[in-house]
């Protein structure tokens, strides 16, 4: 899980997410190259430029074969059976995306992305703009959250976003809930830290810190276990001892931020096909015994689920209200 893609599109909420990524993350990419403000536009391009968090864009044809299931999903919500769409709504909503008034933001030409972009002009979900298409802000997002859900099937990159709605709604976009049979599916918040004053550090003191050779080694193994561990959460059989190598990882990546810290969470959503309540209280119960003055691992309720693919993706979301209030 050493690369993730930001939905919806680029755009970020603000310069804490770039530098949180900065830091906790070793390869990102959008599925745009373009957002607003243009002052946060230009601090990506620095980005670009000088480190090499950033990762490239899809091909044209890739992003062809992504909208392809898009336009399948737009056509069915025209069709006068539609009745409602738990991830897209009801007829009412489609209509009001239709009308030219609430076609107020800006998804910007795109190679690959046309027969898509054409296909919301003919149909009434986009308006013609120099630079691309205006559509509803709650379309473009859906419909971003999808080409970067169909881009990370695809390629087995992790799904990230700050935007916990669209989070919710990409968990129910691949499955139902069940009150008796079906995946053990639950929550899992993993706390971290970063710097209390992390809104204040200059961008190239912390590209001085990613580009030390001891913290890009500690990026790399928190990434390593914690890969380890979700990937036997899943399994349904995580061990105490892959919790003892996380925690370690995440105690020397953290070194790096001195003592004055400030916890966030990344939150991600987990299934296995075996009993999840065994393994979990084995998990708490070593939490508890040899991390309990700094627990990292919170888990949620568990609840029953159906997905309607085998292949499913793993996604997380950011939640870092804490430093933007010490901001």
């Amino acid at each position: 899980m050493n690369h993730f893609i930001y939905y919806p599109g680029l755009e970020v909420r603000d310069d804490l997410w770039l530098k949180f990524a900065l830091l906790y993350l070793d390869k990102l990419s959008f599925t745009s190259r373009t957002t607003e403000p243009l002052s946060l536009s230009q601090r990506v391009e620095s980005l670009t430029q000088n480190t090499d968090l950033l990762g490239e864009l899809p091909e044209p044809e890739q992003f062809n074969r992504y909208s392809q299931p898009l336009i399948q999903q737009l056509s069915s919500l025209l069709s006068p059976q539609f009745r409602r769409h738990k991830v897209f709504g009801n007829p009412e909503l489609i209509a009001r995306w239709q009308q030219a008034d609430n076609h107020d933001y800006l998804w910007p030409s795109q190679p690959g992305l046309e027969p898509l972009q054409q296909f919301c002009i003919e149909k009434g979900f986009a308006s013609i703009h120099p630079e691309g298409i205006l559509l509803p802000k709650r379309l473009a997002n859906l419909l971003s959250m999808r080409l970067a859900h169909e881009w990370s099937l695809e390629s087995g990159h992790c799904l990230i976003t700050d935007h916990d709605y669209l989070d919710r709604l990409l968990h129910l976009s691949e499955s139902s809930y069940h009150n008796r049979t079906g995946f053990d599916s639950f929550h899992m918040d993993i706390h971290l830290k970063l710097p209390r004053d992390l809104a204040q550090i200059d961008f190239d003191d912390l590209l001085a810190l990613r580009s030390h050779h001891g913290y890009r080694q500690g990026i790399r193994q928190l990434h390593q276990t914690l890969s380890e561990l979700l990937k036997s959460l899943r399994r349904g059989y995580a061990h105490p001892e892959q919790l003892t190598a996380f925690y370690r990882s995440v105690d020397q990546l953290e070194l790096f931020f001195g003592p004055e810290t400030c916890e966030f969470t990344l939150t991600t959503i987990l299934s296995t096909p075996l009993a999840a309540a065994p393994m979990i209280h084995i998990l708490e119960q070593h939490q508890q015994q040899t991390r309990a003055d700094d627990p990292r691992l919170r888990f949620h309720a568990i609840k029953k689920t159906h997905f309607n693919n085998r292949k499913r993706c793993q996604h997380f979301f950011t939640r870092l209200g804490p430093l933007r209030q010490q901001g």
